[in-house]
């Protein structure tokens, strides 16, 4: 058998973070939820957890990132995507979404979203 490829991901992580460039969003905070799935190279099939990409890494990594102020998701999710290329060598692919529940703006709009995808 012959491996294509395979990729490990972690849906709906929910943070209330001061993300936004108004003072009462920096005041109040937003809520927002994280999606993201990273393809990673050289799994062992092996059962153990130094052989493949643990999660809670790549949710250590989101989690300190989202407790930052900073006025844009953009930024934000480069310096996730950087950190997490930098500190997790196996992968080799991110993906990574950041939707802002309840925007800031005039209009019924449920959400906005930012989507980055980055390699190596």
């Amino acid at each position: 058998m012959k491996i294509k490829g395979s990729s490990i991901s972690l849906n709906d992580i929910k943070f209330h973070s001061k993300i936004g460039l108004y003072d009462f969003e920096k005041q109040e905070g937003n809520d927002f939820i994280v999606n993201i799935s990273v393809q990673v190279d050289d799994l062992r099939y092996d059962d153990k957890i130094s052989s493949t990409v643990d999660y809670g890494n790549i949710f250590d990594i989101i989690n300190s990132e989202m407790g930052k102020e900073c006025n844009l998701i953009e930024t934000v999710a480069h310096t996730i995507s950087s950190r997490i290329h930098s500190e997790i060598k196996s992968v080799n692919n991110c993906k990574l979404e950041i939707i802002k529940l309840k925007p800031p703006i005039e209009g019924d709009v449920g959400s906005s979203s930012f989507f980055l995808e980055t390699t190596k």
